[in-house]
């Protein structure tokens, strides 16, 4: 068994195989590749490998650092930083496949004696656990940090499966150190890696407990351990110090002693955590600013979480059919991962302690652990309220369920294939492939399924809508302007744009969701600084320096034409304000009007709470207003509606320019409240301007090419704002006579209903 790999079938060795469908598997999502950013956490992570930053916490360093790595040496080819981000997930998950397909061989090779029969288990394994939707879509697109942590599981999965063999031997004793350092260095990329450690440890108790246990070998295995993980410890507070453009959390720290000496620290609920000494790393590693939910308190309940999982488990083996098909497919590929299962146990239950463990972690006990919220899509009967429903759909979280879903189905035909095969041959062959063989081969057709109804859906290769959103919302705003955004989808697109494409840095985003922390504020102050003499953020482009100048080569050719005039001030009021005070908030009996100038009121309601990130909307609204734009981000409608702002807000393309003025209907602005009203949008419209955007600037009619939107999670959201926009424009038009124009705008707004209907 030492040797498995190097066995022939036919003119190769199962390791050559093995590579070759790690090869085609690569090919498969290279040809399906996104070329450029996504919605969610997409752009965060690109931009971040490409400029050496901090994502959100706990800041999930080791993919930045191999990110960045990647970034440089491909950077020859001259294609896109994004494609080429995307393309590092395609071969880290395309790397997995070659894992687990080696894993698949020495554990398949343990009960059958036929290596063709053994061969083509590992295809078919690794082929339909790869074309599994979520696998898929997170391979095509570097969405999340998933790839190099399915990439981690794959190789210790392998290596646990080697270390069987010699688990008595000075070898074995290495692979476990081995595997020890490999957990270190994925649970540095983020804690999905470390999913295998409750199968590790059942496996090697069970194998060989006496090896495991030993002294020396526990004791370096911690050591290991730990430096792979140090990454988390050394690389973040390191680069947090040279306070890079992005830089979530903050988590930098006075000394690397105390980066590294353990301490304990309590979360907001109470619960003792283990961290460090620093407390800025601590509460970083904590997720602080996220404040998750003990898993003691359930946010929704247990059977409502696994209906949730049982719907992304009904996406992945025929997510273009209609639900019909799709549930047939389905349960035809539980049926068979069943049967995967079963053939496992019963054929050798020695590896199966490991699988078993493992698949049992990241199914059952994972929905378990997560405990989200109710689906995004589903129980909205029961829970009317946005609140107790996931932002998004989630089933990203269970990405290694659904491949090793996809190993066992694989397993499962095989098993079918050759149990068939068998019944059929008086005298099978001790090798190759019988009569019986060839002739029961079309049953193996059945692990095409995901690939050829999977493709339509997985396939991203014209998807370039989450960069021009981010294009579009840019260049809706004026040079050095102040944009405030509501969450992910209308803020790390725009950091991409800026941070990657060099697209209008002189605009300062600031999502609102991130004021409540005592650090973003901060980095904004000193982002916003007007530069000292001699200073120029072009000297460091990836860390803050002071406000980066307007360049009229990256803006629409209506801003070039303007006269700019640099700020003069940051836009963030100085700590004697006491914007730096989070203890302050705002509780309001009943409703009160507050001046962001002699001519802007904010209105607050009777019985709201104002937080201090609302509070500092309004503080950096006041402290920007006449010096430089403000705006709101169309999809930011809560920011202004907290102080009801809608008077004094024109809509200008995707944004709403914050007017410190009296607004009077004119040539170029035209009043909709007697068509918006009770919508809570803003009635003010800028006909000229929005039309120059819409017509001229905008990029959207690749978008308008499609039949149906593809992420559920965004469907309801962009290509609605885009259609008010439109719809809008249309009113406007319409009501200053322009026929022809307002006929223009709302093709195209109805174009984009559509979209937002698709289901």
């Amino acid at each position: 068994m030492s040797g498995i790999e190097r066995e022939r079938v036919g003119p190769l060795t199962l390791r050559a195989w093995g590579l070759l469908t790690a090869l085609a598997v690569w090919a498969l999502y290279l040809l399906t590749l996104a070329p450029t950013t996504g919605f969610w956490d997409a752009s965060e992570y690109v931009t971040t490998a490409h400029i050496l930053g901090l994502p959100h916490p706990p800041g999930n360093p080791l993919f930045v650092v191999v990110g960045r790595a990647w970034d440089v040496l491909t950077a020859f080819t001259g294609l896109p930083v994004a494609l080429r981000i995307n393309a590092l997930g395609a071969t880290l998950s395309a790397g997995a496949s070659f894992f687990w397909f080696l894993a698949v061989v020495r554990i398949v090779g343990r009960f059958r004696e036929n290596r063709h029969e053994v061969f083509v288990a590992a295809v078919a394994a690794v082929w339909i656990g790869a074309t599994a939707f979520t696998v898929w879509t997170q391979s095509n697109l570097n969405e999340k940090v998933y790839p190099l942590s399915m990439f981690f599981v794959a190789l210790v999965s392998y290596l646990a499966m080697i270390w069987m063999g010699q688990a008595n031997t000075a070898r074995g004793n290495r692979l476990l150190l081995l595997i020890a350092l490999v957990l270190g260095l994925g649970w540095a990329n983020h804690t999905m890696s470390l999913l295998p450690g409750l199968a590790l440890a059942a496996f090697a108790l069970l194998h060989r407990w006496r090896a495991v246990l030993n002294p020396r070998v526990l004791g370096l295995g911690a050591v290991l351990l730990a430096i792979g993980y140090s990454v988390q410890f050394l690389f973040v507070p390191i680069r947090s110090a040279q306070n890079p453009i992005i830089d979530e959390a903050d988590p930098e720290c006075p000394s690397l002693v105390s980066a590294v000496t353990p301490r304990r620290i309590d979360d907001r609920y109470g619960q003792s955590k283990l961290a460090v000494a620093c407390e800025a790393l601590a509460l970083s590693l904590i997720r602080d600013q996220y404040a998750p939910t003990p898993i003691t308190q359930r946010q929704a309940p247990l059977s409502a979480q696994y209906a949730n999982y049982w719907q992304y488990f009904d996406w992945q083996w025929a997510r273009s059919l209609p639900p019909a098909g799709r549930v047939a497919a389905s349960i035809l590929f539980l049926f068979l991962a069943l049967v995967g299962l079963w053939t496992h146990l019963r054929k050798d239950r020695k590896t199966f302690v490991y699988a078993g463990t493992l698949f049992f972690t990241v199914t059952l006990l994972l929905v378990y652990y997560l405990n989200f919220r109710y689906g995004y899509s589903l129980y909205w009967e029961e829970a009317p309220l946005l609140d107790a429903h996931e932002v998004r759909e989630r089933d990203y979280f269970f990405i290694i369920g659904f491949q090793l879903w996809g190993i066992y189905a694989g397993l499962g035909l095989a098993s079918l294939w050759g149990r068939w095969s068998a019944s059929r041959e008086l005298n099978p062959p001790p090798a190759g492939f019988g009569p019986r063989h060839r002739k029961a081969a079309a049953l193996l057709a059945l692990g095409l399924i995901p690939f050829f109804f999977n493709f339509g859906q997985a396939d991203r290769t014209g998807d370039r809508a989450a960069r021009n959103w981010a294009y579009n919302m840019l260049q809706s705003v004026e040079p050095y302007a102040v944009l405030f955004t509501y969450g992910d989808n209308d803020t790390f697109p725009l950091w991409y744009m800026q941070e990657v494409e060099g697209l209008r840095r002189d605009v300062t985003v600031i999502v609102q969701s991130y004021l409540g922390t005592d650090w973003y504020h901060k980095q904004l102050r000193r982002l916003t600084k007007p530069c000292e003499p001699g200073e120029s953020p072009e000297d460091s482009p990836t860390t803050v320096v002071c406000q980066r100048s307007f360049d009229p080569g990256t803006a629409a050719d209506l801003y070039a034409e303007m006269t700019v005039t640099p700020p003069t001030r940051s836009a963030i009021p100085p700590p004697e304000a006491g914007i730096d005070d989070l203890s302050r908030s705002l509780s309001v009996q009943e409703d009160s009007t507050y001046d962001l100038t002699e001519r802007i009121s904010g209105t607050v309601r009777g019985g709201d709470i104002v937080p201090p990130a609302d509070i500092r909307v309004f503080q950096i609204a006041r402290q920007s207003l006449g010096d430089r734009p403000v705006y709101f981000a169309a999809t930011a409608g809560a920011v202004w509606d907290r102080w009801q702002l809608q008077p004094h807000l024109v809509r200008q393309g995707l944004a709403f320019k914050l007017v410190d003025g009296p607004l009077e209907e004119s040539g170029p602005l035209v009043d909709l409240s007697g068509y918006l009203g009770g919508s809570g949008l803003p009635a003010w419209h800028d006909r000229v301007r929005t039309g120059e955007l819409l017509e001229d600037v905008f990029l959207v009619d690749d978008i308008l090419a499609w039949d149906e939107w593809p992420d559920p999670s965004t469907r309801s959201n962009i290509p609605g704002v885009y259609y008010l926009a439109h719809a809008s424009h249309g009113i406007a038009e319409e009501l200053r006579g322009e026929s022809d124009a307002a006929e223009w705008a709302y093709r195209r707004a109805n174009r984009f209903a559509r979209l937002a209907d698709s289901d």
